[in-house]
């Protein structure tokens, strides 16, 4: 039996990583699935509902726990990386689906807090094993999180420019390291030179 619904949000992720958000509209993700707009609008009165379905839809991938490892920390990396690809479009329209959607702008706010959390705990956890320095500053990796978190939000947009302005762009878990790598201890650098090489 036929899963419009299903078939509705995989074109709609398809069509909006291609196009950008902005670029599709309800008729076309109707016609890429070969039914009309109004059996679309049976299922999803609004773009922004189907933004809502999709991300309901997406299962947290983050590893559960906080880092304790350089290796453990790259596979978050790693799982932003690929959340940012898969999800282009979101990414690229992050704060406009953040004002149209009072429910994606919730579930974007507890994404902030769970990853700059677990990143402010990830880096607690390497000083106390002494792979990352003291903290220069009171609030350093808490700074240092929020940084890394508004980075990932903001990644592909910022990719899209260094692209369109003949620029390599490099990918989130690159750039990532090399946010944290100033906060290594030698032995922490050390270690990271046997997951990356910067």
């Amino acid at each position: 039996m036929r899963d419009t619904r299903q078939e509705i949000l995989d074109a709609a992720r398809r069509l909006f990583n291609q196009r950008g958000y902005n670029g599709v509209s309800l008729q076309d993700i109707a016609r890429a699935v070969g039914i009309s707009k109004g059996n679309l609008s049976y299922h999803f009165q609004k773009k922004e509902h189907i933004v809502e379905a999709i991300m309901a839809q997406s299962g947290d991938t983050l590893p559960p726990n906080i880092p304790q490892t350089i290796g453990e920390l790259d596979l978050v990396f790693l799982d932003i990386q690929t959340a940012v690809q898969n999800n282009l479009f979101f990414f690229l329209s992050h704060a406009q689906l953040g004002q149209i959607s009072p429910q994606i702008g919730r579930k974007q706010r507890a994404r902030c807090r769970e990853i700059t959390e677990k990143l402010e705990g990830a880096l607690r956890s390497l000083h106390t094993a002494g792979l990352v320095r003291p903290e220069d500053y009171a609030g350093e990796y808490t700074h240092t999180a929020e940084l890394l978190y508004f980075s990932s939000a903001y990644w592909a947009p910022f990719s899209e420019l260094k692209r369109g302005d003949g620029g390599e762009a490099v990918g989130y878990r690159r750039h990532a390291w090399r946010v944290v790598h100033p906060l290594l201890t030698p032995q922490g650098r050390a270690e990271l030179e046997n997951v990356l090489k910067l």
